[in-house]
């Protein structure tokens, strides 16, 4: 059976977690699995997950997988769960708990802490305790469903949700009500969004529409947008060397660089082609000019990007 990847994410040793979901008679089905470093420089980036020994399969539509800490991962489900997982043989559940009314869409987090978000097609998005294992808010701020939260990582107080009903807006954890909307002036929503590593006030967000926006919060105004792909960004991210990646519905993975004060469009600099929707990515922890993609053709794939030449541009 062809296994639909949805979520890729690398944690800080360089072991890959990958989700997938498909669909049996009228209902999905999902799964996930471990590769450690070891492994994954050994394997075909068409096997399929149910051939790894780390493979698990569950009842429910894997909506999204990130790591907590190096050991452990946190799983969103079609039916509103949040799950923190142990890797280990058995990928014992450390916490389960149903506070969605819809399926979750996004997840973030602190690495190696006790903090987490979750946005869901319900509309609401939660931050969690899982120290204590339970939900301790609840913001509601947009009128359509969740599609990314992003926490600041230089500041993980702050928080971004971006949504369907065409908003993103900027809430202080700490607080009840969020602070502002950040008005990006498109005439679209925004599907994905993403901090800069370097600096806390620069944000990316990309679009339904295939547009991606570099903004500073503090004056939305002077962004940068620029149509990057022709259909959906489902994620875009950036590394510390500056480049953001995006995957799209279009079934393209690019590149740009990030922009100086004086640019007035992104830089292309690579482009690879999946036969599906390509569905999320991560930059390598190991290797600032390399990251993996993941796509519904079933395929995993690890990219490298040389700086001096562009390709497929």
């Amino acid at each position: 059976m062809k296994d639909f990847l949805g979520s890729v994410e690398f944690n800080k040793n360089g072991d890959l977690l990958i989700s997938s979901s498909y669909l049996t008679f009228q209902d999905w089905s999902g799964s996930y699995v471990v590769i450690d470093k070891q492994e994954l420089a050994k394997v075909e980036s068409n096997t399929l997950l149910s051939k790894f020994e780390s493979f698990k399969k569950v009842k429910s539509g894997v909506c999204a997988a990130r790591w907590l800490t190096n050991d452990s991962f946190l799983i969103g489900t079609d039916c509103g769960k949040l799950e923190l997982v142990k890797w280990n043989k058995n990928f014992d559940s450390l916490m389960s708990k149903e506070e969605h009314d819809g399926l979750v869409t996004c997840i973030d987090r602190k690495f190696d802490s006790e903090t987490a978000v979750s946005g869901s097609s319900d509309c609401r998005i939660k931050i969690w305790d899982l120290n204590e294992a339970l939900s301790v808010k609840t913001f509601r701020g947009h009128d359509f469903p969740i599609t990314s939260v992003s926490l600041n990582p230089l500041d993980t107080n702050c928080l971004i949700s971006t949504s369907e009903d065409g908003k993103a807006v900027f809430w202080d954890m700490r607080k009840s009500k969020p602070g502002f909307n950040l008005k990006h002036g498109l005439n679209s929503y925004p599907t994905c969004s993403a901090w800069s590593t370097n600096d806390s006030n620069s944000i990316v967000l990309g679009f339904v529409n295939g547009h991606v926006g570099v903004f500073d919060i503090r004056n939305m105004s002077l962004g940068i947008v620029h149509r990057v792909h022709e259909r959906q960004i489902r994620q875009v991210k950036l590394n510390n060397l500056k480049l953001i990646s995006t995957a799209s519905d279009d079934c393209t993975s690019k590149v740009c660089q990030f922009p100086s004060p004086d640019d007035k469009a992104l830089q292309l600099i690579y482009c690879f082609k999946h036969d599906d929707y390509v569905t999320d990515l991560d930059w390598n922890p190991d290797d600032e000019l390399g990251y993996v993609t993941c796509s519904w053709d079933g395929t995993f794939k690890n990219h490298k990007i040389n700086l001096k030449v562009s390709n497929g541009i």
